[in-house]
């Protein structure tokens, strides 16, 4: 009974692959630019988040000669955190609340090539945690990622900063706010929220990288299948619903 319930289990997850071919990778520019050393295209550098750097110019030998070559002041007196992206020639910054984002030449003295300056309302200030930091930029598809404290995701031109698309991730309105920084997967840009010590039932969402529509959210609490994936097309949740409930017996 149990091999026949294997069996079948195997036979949904075939149908799966089936219903859900790989698709070609929208953000192949980011994977083609983190395996560039000199840059810096994810928010902690590689999709494994180890912040590591496979440059050698810096070393135990000369770590004590460092010094300042130049500055860059973002005018925003509230904690800054997460690494500035680097493509290219190009640094992209990005400050506190209101989340201003900077492209700068590297090659020009750091002119800034262009800004975005969101407009956010300032109470949601009132319901971040933690300072209003925010934790880093996205690259990929020729765009820069920015999840705002608002909840808004927002995707910029890489080249011109010019608004792609917006999407409203979470509402400050209830508690749900965010901090953290859009990680690109392939053609999705993942994110999630913050809001729990409002008692927000918070979840981790994708959104297609070309023009911001959901494609898929999963709950951090709840129902087993709202914590799995709760938002699919209806022939994609009938298989993910059919494999879940097998593999489960």
């Amino acid at each position: 009974m149990q091999l026949n319930k294997i069996k079948l289990a195997l036979g949904f997850v075939a149908g799966l692959t089936v219903a859900m071919p790989m698709v070609a990778s929208a953000a192949a520019d980011q994977e083609k630019a983190m395996a560039n050393a000199n840059n810096w295209a994810h928010p902690r550098g590689q999709h494994n988040n180890q912040a590591f750097s496979q440059l050698t110019q810096i070393n135990k030998g000369n770590v004590k000669n460092l010094k300042a070559a130049w500055t860059f002041a973002t005018g925003v007196n509230r904690g800054h955190e997460g690494a500035p992206l680097v493509i290219g020639n190009t640094m992209f910054v990005h400050t506190a609340f209101p989340n201003n984002v900077y492209a700068l030449d590297l090659n020009n003295d750091q002119k800034i090539v262009w800004s975005y300056f969101p407009k956010q309302d300032p109470s949601v200030q009132a319901v971040l945690c933690c300072d209003n930091v925010n934790r880093g930029l996205g690259f990929g598809d020729g765009k820069i990622f920015l999840q705002q404290n608002d909840g808004q995701l927002v995707a910029l031109d890489a080249k011109s900063g010019a608004k792609v698309w917006e999407t409203q991730n979470t509402d400050p309105k209830v508690g749900a706010t965010n901090t953290n920084a859009p990680h690109v997967i392939k053609d999705k840009v993942l994110t999630g929220c913050s809001g729990a010590e409002f008692g927000v039932r918070c979840f981790m969402a994708a959104y297609n990288i070309a023009d911001g529509s959901l494609a898929w959210k999963a709950y951090s609490t709840g129902p087993d299948m709202q914590k799995f994936l709760s938002v699919l097309t209806s022939t994609k949740k009938t298989h993910f619903t059919q494999h879940y409930q097998f593999t489960k017996m």
